[in-house]
């Protein structure tokens, strides 16, 4: 009976501290944990400058060449000028198809199948043409972004610093011997605040061939509960010093170091093998934790340092880098980073290529406790540009918003478990969030991301054939809807793997009957709703876009979507929607997508309209 209450009370005590939103940390080799907030001024690296080049501009081939070398005007001021050091590319020289027309009709049904495949996907999107500047002093890479654009103009297209983004994680000691955001039986099921993963793994428990690349410090790769579900590259030989599969890696078996550019993405910080084990760590071994997607195998990228910083330029790589694996099953990118800052272009423009592989990006919303709808917060805002991009926040046992997780009704996207949560980490207990018997438990966004990554997973080993936005859909519709994130995230909710996987072949019926609204200012669009099944019922997410030519399946990816569409109402009501009064006078083309809980969509009739 002494054990039973100890054990109540130690329960009652835990559940308490989780409530208050305290945090337990302690001292890590002297070095203090990081804090709950970070600095809300961008950071980043003074001797750097990522530039785009124009369309015909010829980059070096090498990965890296010296400035002082190359006669071009441009790097021959700047060397004079500013001390430009060296050139590194950002993606490799790659082969492209020999049939480029045949490839694009192709990747237009289906993710890359070889590595030229994947190289026009980087070329649509500018990737090629990208390159980090190196100086051999600070500059101020903002004013001599300005500066370039301003004195090259048919030769840079964009310019931009390479920001240092963080880690988003509150650490403290392990204090559960369970996992409770996977299911929590210590409450009623109606107030249940776990994501529902064992009904989830009852449809499916995850597909090998499904890969989670993680963008982060690495793993630590000889951990019994992570050792066996490392990816393997196919086309490389281990350790024979030869670049077997061309993709300007070298013996790049498991992965790829982007800070040493080397192929042992060995974790010196503990947050990457912590993420790693909780999207994908290997289940039902008895052995430490569960992972949400039990089969899928997991691709480390060290992007990140020892103090979970990140530059812009490595991130980018990385990115281009899991493009370049679509072809061997990589769908899902894991980012449990992020900071303030201006828009990162390349990352867009990286993160664009990833959508056209068919690669779903979860992103972690930040721990500042800050509105993102009101102080930008990256690469998670891309959400509101991209289909493939899903800002993540952090909820806690009691189904509210974690007192540190950032969020925002129009550019944060869903809730999931960001409190006491247990994973894995480096054994190394000289690093930041090492532990000598490999198992952490502590707060943040990062770990909500991990977990979203883990249900991305379960959802394409379930629907293969699915693209990034029916992902995004079904993460976003089938969320728990909790009536203290209602207004302060897209879906209102907390993500739900089980609800994510439901089965539904019926998409809504078309919208047929969009037009202009007559005698009204300011402009407005008007429409029938159709419903979830067909005319039946309600759909769940209305993507409107709008462009100065008509939108076609190969241009829609250029028309502007709208940020803040209306919810669609049941089948059969009148809907209205304002015309954005900054838009400039011309004519423009509009179109609606009608999305179902499960990703099905239709497409409404397009309109041409006149601004005045």
């Amino acid at each position: 009976m002494m054990g039973k209450r100890l054990r109540i009370a130690l329960n009652v005590l835990l559940l308490l501290w989780v409530a208050t939103g305290d945090v337990m940390e302690r001292p890590v080799n002297g070095v203090a944990p990081p804090t709950l907030a970070q600095s809300n001024r961008p950071h980043y690296v003074s001797t750097h400058l990522i530039v785009g080049f124009r369309p015909g501009v010829q980059l070096p081939t090498e990965a890296t060449v010296a400035a002082e070398e190359q006669p071009e005007k441009l790097f021959q001021d700047l060397v004079r000028t500013n001390g430009l050091r060296e050139i590194a590319r950002l993606v490799p020289t790659l082969p492209l198809p020999r049939d480029r027309q045949r490839a694009s009709e192709a990747l237009a049904r289906r993710a890359p199948r070889s590595l030229s495949e994947a190289a026009l996907l980087l070329e649509r999107h500018g990737l090629d043409r990208m390159a980090v500047l190196r100086f051999t002093r600070p500059i101020d890479p903002r004013r001599l972004a300005e500066t370039l654009l301003r004195r090259y103009p048919t030769v840079i297209e964009f310019a931009e610093p390479d920001y240092v983004l963080r880690s988003h994680i509150v650490p403290n000691d392990p204090l559960f011997s369970f996992q409770w955001y996977l299911r929590d039986r210590q409450v009623f099921p109606e107030r249940r605040a776990d994501i529902w993963a064992p009904e989830a793994w009852d449809l499916t428990t995850g597909r090998s061939d499904v890969v989670i690349a993680v963008i982060d410090t690495g793993v630590d790769t000889t951990h019994p509960d992570l050792v066996r579900k490392l990816f393997v590259n196919p086309g490389e030989i281990p350790n024979n010093g030869v670049d077997d599969d061309g993709n300007g890696f070298v013996d790049d078996v498991s992965g790829w170091d982007f800070l040493r550019r080397d192929n042992d993405p060995d974790d010196e910080n503990g947050h990457g093998t912590w993420m790693s084990s909780l999207a994908a760590a290997e289940t039902n071994n008895a052995l430490d934790i569960a992972g949400v997607s039990w089969a899928s195998r997991i691709l480390p990228l060290k992007a990140g340092d020892e103090r979970g910083n990140f530059q812009l330029s490595n991130i980018i790589r990385a990115v281009s880098y899991a493009v370049m694996m679509a072809q061997f099953g990589v769908r899902v990118i894991n980012m449990s980073f992020g900071g303030v800052g201006a828009s990162q272009q390349g990352l867009e423009r990286a993160l664009a290529a990833a959508n056209d592989a068919r690669i779903i990006a979860i992103a972690a919303a930040g721990n500042d406790g800050q509105n993102n709808d009101v102080t930008s917060w990256f690469p998670s805002d891309l959400t509101t540009r991209l289909d493939n991009v899903v800002a993540v926040a952090a909820t806690d046992r009691f189904n509210q918003l974690a007192s540190f997780s950032n969020y925002g009704r129009v550019s944060v996207d869903v809730g999931a478990p960001g409190v006491a949560i247990l994973g894995l980490t480096t054994r190394n207990p000289s690093a930041e969030l090492g532990r000598s018997d490999g198992l952490i438990t502590g707060n943040g966004t990062s770990q909500a991301t991990a977990i979203v990554s883990g249900v991305a997973a379960l959802i394409y080993s379930a629907y293969p054939e699915s693209t990034p936005i029916q992902v995004k859909v079904r993460l976003l519709a089938n969320a728990d809807q909790i009536p203290e994130l209602v207004g302060k995230l897209v879906a209102g909710g907390r993500v739900n793997a089980f609800r994510a996987l439901d089965r539904d072949e019926v998409p809504p019926a078309p919208i047929t009957d969009l037009r202009l609204l007559s005698n009204v200012t300011p402009l407005a669009l008007t429409w029938t709703a159709t419903g979830d099944d067909g005319h039946v019922g309600r759909a769940a997410f209305y993507d409107i876009r709008y462009s100065v030519s008509p939108i076609t399946a190969s241009t829609l990816r250029f028309a502007v979507r709208v940020k803040d569409p209306p919810r669609p109402q049941p089948a059969g009501t009148g809907e209205t929607w304002a015309i954005p009064l900054n838009l400039p006078s011309r004519t423009y083309y509009f179109l609606i997508r009608v999305f179902d809980n499960a990703g099905n969509m239709a497409e409404s009739n397009q309109v041409e309209i006149t601004v005045p």
